[in-house]
C-alpha cells in the first residue's frame, strides 16, 4: 500500500513544482505513454499511481484556478449574495471571514466569479456568525500576497483553499437576508467558542483553550505564539493525531471497562470491538468540532484502518496504514501535498515507525519509549523544520518531553470535558475549563524561560532541496538500530543545514534586497560580513506586521543571525512599522532614524555620518542637522559606495528634500542604484534630482492596486528618459541586485518570477 501512495504523492508533487498549469494536450501527450508502459509491465504497475495523481492534481488545480475572480471585476463595487463560510475571526478593529458567494453582480460562480472569497469588514460591531444568509457590497481583487524569499506562500495557502479573490465589504448597504439553516458544524463550533470565551472570560489562555476544543487558533495572543514556535510546542495547538489519540485511547479503555461488566453485553458484542467503534466515533466527533483539518484526517483514516482490522480480526502492516492513510488524503484533495502540516505529519508518523520497526527486545518502560519516541521525531522533522520555517529549537525535546504528557493526560481531557459541559451545565464545565488553563498556567513559566534561552533556537539559512534529502538520510542513518556502523556520519549528513553559508559577496563587493513588504518599504544591504536594514515595512493590525511576517522570515532564510544595524528612514507606519518585531528579534540591534519625536532612544541619522565594512563605504547624504525637517521630509538619506558600483537609498522625501540636497551635495546623488523617492509620487522624483542621480536601475516598493496609484507613470517616465530599467515590487516581489567587481549592476533575483508557482499571480 505504501508504495502506490508514494507514486501518488510523486505525481502530485511534479505538477504542483510546474510554473503554470499545462495544457491538456501536453499533460495527454506526457502521461498516456506513461500509463501504457506501466499498465505493460507487472513489476512496475504500482507506479500507475505516479501519472494517475499528476492527472488527478492536474484537474483539482484547474478547477481552483478557473474561479479565482476576473481581472475586470477588480476594485469595482460589486454586490454579492452569499452565507458566511468559516468561524469569523476579530481582530479589534476589523473582523475577517470567509464568504460563499452565491451571486456577485448577479452572476452564480463560473469563470471569473468566485465560490469563495476571503474579507475583513472594518468595525462591523458584531461577529458575523456562520450560516447566516448576507448582501453585501465588496470590493474585491485576486488572491495576492507578498514574494519574498522564506515569507509565507498566501497567494498558495488562498489556492488550497479554494479562494478566488479577497477583499473587504464596502460603505454601501449591508443587509442579513436571513439566519440560514447552513453549515450546521461551523454553527455549533461557533457557539462552543462563544461558550468557552463566556466560560473563561479574561483568563489569560482561553485563546490555547478554544484552539484545544475546536480548532481556531485565531484567538492566541501573539506572544504565545512566538513562545510556542520558538520552542517547537506549536503542534500542542493543531488539532491532530495526538489530540485525537488521546481522545480515542481514554474513550476505548472506559468502554471496555464498562462494557465487561456486563456479561450479557459481552456475550453479544465483544468488548474490544465495542471499546473500538466509540473510540472511533469519539474521534470522528472530536475532529468535526475542529473543522477536520487536514491531520485529524490522517488520524482518522488510520484509526479507521484500526478498527477495520479490529472487526475483521485482521491486522494491518503499520507502514500499509499510513499508506491507506496517505492515499485516502491525497483523493480527497491532491493540494494537500503542497501544505507543511502533510510533511510534518506524515513524517513524524514516518519517524516513529522507523525507529521502532525491526528492533528486539524493545523496552516496555514507558518513560523509555517516550524518550526514544521524542529523538525519533525531532531528528527527522530538523530537515523539515529547517526547509520550511529556516530555525530549530535546540530546546524542542526538552519542552516537549515536559508539556507533551501534561497536555495529554491532563490539559487536553480537562479541557474537552469542560467544553462538552458547557453545552449542558455551564458552571460545571467552567470549572474543568480553568482547570486546563490553570495546568497551561503553570507550565507557561517554563516554556517562556525556554523560548527565551539564547540557545534555544538558531537560524537556519533555507536549504535546497538536495540538501534536504541528504540531510533525511543522515536522520534515518542517526535513527538506525545500535550496531550500525559509524552513525556519527548520520549527524555529518545533517551539519549543512545548520551551519549558515558564506555571502558569496566578496570584498569590495555588496548586494541589495528590496523587499515586497505592499505599499512600504524594506530593503537589505549585505556586504561580505554585514549587514543593514533600510526600513521596516508597514504594520497591518495589532499584531502582525512586516518585521515579523517578511523581514525576519527573509533574514532567517539567508542565514543571517542578526543585522549591524536597522536604518529607520522617517516615523510613518509604513517605514517603521515593522521596527517593533525586529527589536524584539534582536535586542542589541543597533538603530538609527530621522524620526527625532517617534523613537527617542535610538541614534539620528545627520548628514555627514560615514562607516566603512567589507570595502565598501556608507555615508548619510541628509538631513542637515542645522536644518531639522518633519515628516517625510525629515527622511534619512543613505548612499552605498564601492568600487562595484552605488546604490542611493531616499525613503519617503519630496521635492523641499531633493531640493535641500540637491543645494548640499549635488555630485554626490549619482549613483547606480535608486531605490526611488516616496515611492514614485508626483511630490517627488523631480527632474533635477533625477538628472543629477541618473541613475542605470530604480527599484520602487509598492503595493497590488494601491489607491495613490504609484508609481505615477510621469515619474516612470522621466526615469525612462535616463535610459535606466525599471522594476517594482508589484510586477517582481522581491528584488536583489548584486554589486560585483568588474561586472555591471544587474538584478539577479525578480522572486515573483524566479519562484513562480502555478498559482502565483504575475
Amino acid at each position: 500500500m505504501w508504495k502506490p501512495a508514494l507514486g501518488m504523492l510523486a505525481g502530485a508533487l511534479l505538477l504542483l513544482s510546474l510554473p503554470s498549469l499545462p495544457p491538456f494536450y501536453v499533460v495527454a501527450a506526457a502521461v498516456l505513454p506513461l500509463l501504457a508502459l506501466f499498465a505493460a509491465v507487472s513489476r512496475l504497475r504500482w507506479l500507475l499511481l505516479l501519472p494517475l495523481g499528476f492527472i488527478w492534481t492536474w484537474y483539482v488545480a484547474g478547477q481552483h484556478l478557473a474561479t479565482r475572480l476576473d481581472a475586470a471585476l477588480e476594485g469595482r463595487d460589486l454586490v454579492a449574495t452569499g452565507c458566511v463560510h468559516s468561524l469569523p475571526e476579530d481582530h479589534g478593529d476589523f473582523v475577517s471571514f470567509e464568504f460563499q458567494i452565491e451571486a456577485l453582480d448577479g452572476l452564480p460562480p463560473a469563470a471569473g466569479v468566485p465560490e469563495f472569497a476571503r474579507l475583513s469588514w472594518s468595525k462591523p460591531g458584531f461577529l458575523p456568525r456562520p450560516g447566516e444568509h448576507w448582501r453585501l457590497t465588496l470590493r474585491l481583487h485576486r488572491p495576492r500576497g507578498y514574494m519574498d524569499p522564506g515569507g509565507f506562500d498566501y497567494e498558495g495557502w488562498l489556492f488550497r483553499r479554494d479562494v478566488g479573490a479577497t477583499g473587504y465589504v464596502a460603505d454601501g448597504a449591508a443587509s442579513r437576508v436571513d439566519d440560514g439553516l447552513r453549515y450546521p458544524l461551523l454553527r455549533a463550533r461557533f457557539w462552543m467558542r462563544e461558550r468557552i470565551q463566556t466560560a473563561l472570560a479574561g483568563d489569560e489562555f482561553v485563546g490555547m483553550a478554544v484552539a484545544l476544543a475546536t480548532g481556531d487558533q485565531s484567538g492566541i495572543d501573539p506572544g504565545q505564539w512566538q513562545v510556542l514556535s520558538a520552542t517547537n510546542t506549536v503542534h500542542l495547538m493543531a488539532i491532530a493525531g495526538l489530540h485525537i489519540g488521546v481522545v480515542a485511547g481514554f474513550l476505548f479503555l472506559l468502554m471496555r471497562f464498562l462494557w465487561r461488566r456486563s456479561a450479557w453485553l459481552c456475550n453479544r458484542c465483544p468488548a474490544s470491538v465495542a471499546a473500538s467503534i466509540t473510540a472511533l466515533m469519539g474521534a470522528v466527533a472530536y475532529s468535526a468540532m475542529a473543522g477536520f483539518p487536514l491531520p485529524t484526517r490522517r488520524a482518522l483514516i488510520m484509526l479507521m484502518a484500526v478498527t477495520a482490522g479490529v472487526l475483521l480480526r485482521r491486522r494491518l502492516r503499520p507502514l500499509d496504514t499510513v499508506g491507506l492513510a496517505m492515499l485516502w488524503v491525497l483523493s480527497l484533495g491532491p493540494l494537500a501535498a503542497g501544505e507543511v502540516g502533510f510533511w510534518l505529519s506524515f513524517g513524524a508518523v514516518a519517524a516513529i515507525l522507523f525507529a521502532f520497526s525491526g528492533r528486539r527486545g524493545v523496552s516496555r518502560r514507558g518513560l523509555a519509549e517516550l524518550l526514544r519516541t521524542q529523538w525519533a521525531v525531532g531528528v527527522a522533522l530538523l530537515p523539515f523544520l529547517a526547509f520550511f520555517f529556516h530555525r530549530a529549537g535546540l530546546t524542542a525535546p526538552i519542552a516537549n518531553f515536559v508539556v507533551v504528557p501534561l497536555y495529554c493526560f491532563l490539559v487536553v481531557p480537562l479541557t474537552l470535558v469542560g467544553a462538552v459541559l458547557v453545552w449542558m451545565w455551564p458552571p460545571a464545565g467552567a470549572v474543568f475549563l480553568k482547570a486546563g488553563t490553570g495546568l497551561m498556567a503553570l507550565s507557561w513559566p517554563f516554556l517562556d524561560r525556554l523560548a527565551h534561552l539564547q540557545s534555544a533556537s538558531f537560524p537556519s539559512a533555507a536549504p535546497t532541496l538536495p540538501w534536504v534529502v541528504v540531510a533525511l538520510l543522515g536522520a534515518a542513518w542517526l535513527l538506525m538500530p545500535r550496531g550500525i556502523p559509524v552513525r556519527a556520519l548520520g549527524a555529518a549528513l545533517m551539519l549543512p543545514l545548520f551551519v549558515a553559508p558564506p555571502s558569496g559577496i566578496g570584498p569590495g563587493g555588496f548586494e541589495v534586497t528590496l523587499l515586497d513588504v505592499g505599499e512600504g518599504l524594506s530593503a537589505v544591504v549585505r556586504t561580505t560580513d554585514h549587514v543593514l536594514v533600510f526600513d521596516t515595512g508597514p504594520s497591518f493590525y495589532p499584531g502582525s506586521d512586516a518585521g515579523q511576517e517578511v523581514l525576519i522570515p527573509y533574514l532567517e532564510s539567508v542565514g543571517i543571525a542578526a543585522p549591524d544595524l536597522t536604518v529607520v528612514s522617517h516615523g510613518d507606519r509604513d517605514h517603521a512599522g515593522g521596527l517593533a518585531s525586529l527589536r524584539a528579534a534582536f535586542p542589541a540591534m543597533p538603530v538609527m532614524t530621522g524620526a527625532h519625536d517617534r523613537f527617542p532612544d535610538v541614534a539620528y541619522c545627520a548628514q555627514g555620518q560615514s562607516w566603512s565594512w567589507d570595502g565598501v563605504e556608507f555615508e548619510m547624504l541628509y538631513p542637515d542637522p542645522r536644518a531639522p525637517q518633519n515628516g517625510n521630509d525629515a527622511s534619512c538619506v543613505l548612499k552605498v559606495t564601492s568600487p562595484a558600483g552605488s546604490a542611493l537609498f531616499t525613503g519617503d522625501i519630496e521635492r523641499r528634500g531633493e531640493r535641500t540636497l540637491l543645494a548640499l551635495e549635488p555630485s554626490a546623488l549619482a549613483s547606480d542604484l535608486l531605490v526611488a523617492p516616496h515611492h514614485g509620487s508626483n511630490s517627488s522624483s523631480s527632474p533635477p534630482f533625477v538628472a543629477a542621480v541618473a541613475p542605470k536601475i530604480v527599484l520602487f516598493p509598492v503595493g497590488y492596486r494601491n489607491r495613490w496609484g504609484f508609481p505615477k507613470p510621469e515619474v516612470l517616465e522621466r526615469y525612462r528618459e535616463e535610459g535606466a530599467l525599471l522594476a517594482d515590487t508589484v510586477q517582481d516581489g522581491a528584488i536583489r541586485v548584486r554589486f560585483v567587481p568588474g561586472l555591471a549592476p544587474v538584478p539577479v533575483m525578480r522572486w515573483r518570477r524566479d519562484a513562480a508557482r502555478l498559482w502565483t499571480e504575475l
